[in-house]
């Protein structure tokens, strides 16, 4: 069988270590640096899935989130008609997709089987949850196929149940959007404090292809985002918002790539952060605009807000712009709560605390306002609330029904 082959060469391929962490000078000074050797672990798809108990699921219930797919530990444990297992090629399709990046590679080393992904067959709207266990610590690799035409959306949650300092809910994901096609991916991280995230992905377009790309981060002890926007269709369209809420000593390592390599493309990203206590984070976001790319446009924005006074944030934009004939710009911004603000809303009857939360989480909406599937927005909006009024790590104790979203097991 494939799956036991793939099994077979697990471990074998050591390329991952010969690969440095990060190669960028400027950014290696600042990057969050994690031994990937201590996720190593030689479970089998079969313990892995011994382990599972899918009636777990129901403590979701109250939140009302319905999942049609599943991955356990980097294995499939639940799918539909448009999500399945695939093969040693499938894998290695995943790995040539994606940027050559140390934890790419860890996941082709040491994922047990890629998930195939083909929206449109059947299947136009997914959820689907990515979940550590905190007992195994396989990566997922998985490939997202969204065929000519077809206009397609993903909500990716991230979930964990606890586990050790070295519990790793990680992903290695590959996006292809062919010509006229239409995808929403709405990614919302909320796992343990024990859990260490760590997810390159890649996105390429076609002709004419639109990708609205939302992700919100607030769980784990480290977050550590690889994302690589290839804009290669005429007309194509990227637009890419990040949110991050930080708290306690949590580390978030977030670095984004755009390039527009076709004319009248289009890349735009946004991200906000908002962290407190003593957690940090570092955001490096780059836009290319290649030759020939005449009409394109691309803008970053990046805004920081120092919640409190122990919490610190490096942001740093940067762009390479090859052709004369486009728009681009880029922005930065980071600060404490401007006092003037917190006085102004006291002034109104509130306390410090609650002028506070009123500053961070005006920043935050306004980046989630612009998830277009109103299940997700409302769970992003529900989820900022209860991490800046608690700054309690992980899933919320939270009901979501009166927003319209459901569940089933």
């Amino acid at each position: 069988m494939q799956t036991d082959e793939m099994q077979e060469q697990r471990g074998r391929n050591p390329s991952y270590r010969a690969i440095p962490f990060e190669t960028d000078s400027l950014y290696k000074k600042y990057f969050v640096n994690l031994d990937l050797a201590r996720f190593e672990a030689g479970n089998t798809k079969e313990e892995i899935m011994n382990d599972y108990d899918g009636s777990s699921l129901a403590k979701y219930a109250k939140m009302g989130i319905r999942f049609s797919a599943v991955v356990y530990d980097g294995v499939l444990a639940k799918g539909n008609e448009s999500v399945r297992t695939g093969g040693i090629a499938d894998k290695e399709h995943i790995r040539d997709g994606l940027p050559l990046d140390k934890f790419s590679a860890f996941a082709y080393d040491f994922s047990l089987e890629p998930v195939i992904v083909e929206l449109g067959l059947g299947t136009k709207e997914l959820n689907m949850l990515f979940l550590d266990s905190g007992k195994h610590s396989s990566p997922a690799s998985v490939l997202f196929k969204i065929p000519k035409g077809v206009k397609a959306m993903v909500n990716e949650y991230y979930f964990s149940l606890g586990g050790s300092k070295n519990s790793l809910n990680g992903s290695a994901q590959l996006f292809e959007l062919e010509e006229g096609s239409e995808l929403e991916v709405n990614e919302i991280h909320c796992e343990s404090e024990n859990t260490n995230s760590l997810i390159t992905r890649s996105f390429s377009t076609k002709d004419n292809a639109r990708l609205e790309f939302n992700a919100f981060y607030t769980g784990g002890a480290t977050s550590r985002q690889r994302s690589v926007f290839n804009n290669s269709g005429k007309g194509s369209k990227i637009n890419v918002n990040e949110a991050i809420i930080g708290s306690g000593f949590q580390k978030f390592d977030i670095n984004t790539n755009m390039a527009n390599l076709k004319p009248d493309s289009g890349c735009n990203y946004e991200v906000r952060a908002v962290l407190a206590d003593d957690s940090s984070g570092i955001v490096k976001s780059f836009a290319k605009m290649a030759k020939g790319t005449e009409g394109s446009e691309s803008h970053i924005r990046e805004r920081g807000l120092i919640y409190d006074k122990n919490a610190k944030i490096t942001m740093m934009p940067d762009m390479s712009i090859d052709e004369s004939y486009v728009k681009a710009s880029h922005s930065s911004s980071t600060s404490p709560i401007p006092e003037d603000d917190i006085f102004y809303i006291s002034s109104r009857g509130l306390d410090k605390e609650k002028a506070k939360f009123l500053v961070g989480s005006g920043l935050i909406y306004e980046l989630l306002k612009n998830i277009k599937d109103h299940d997700s927005m409302a769970f992003s909006m529900l989820l900022a609330k209860h991490r800046l009024e608690s700054k309690k790590i992980g899933i919320p104790e939270m009901e979501l029904k009166s927003y319209g979203v459901w569940y089933d097991q």
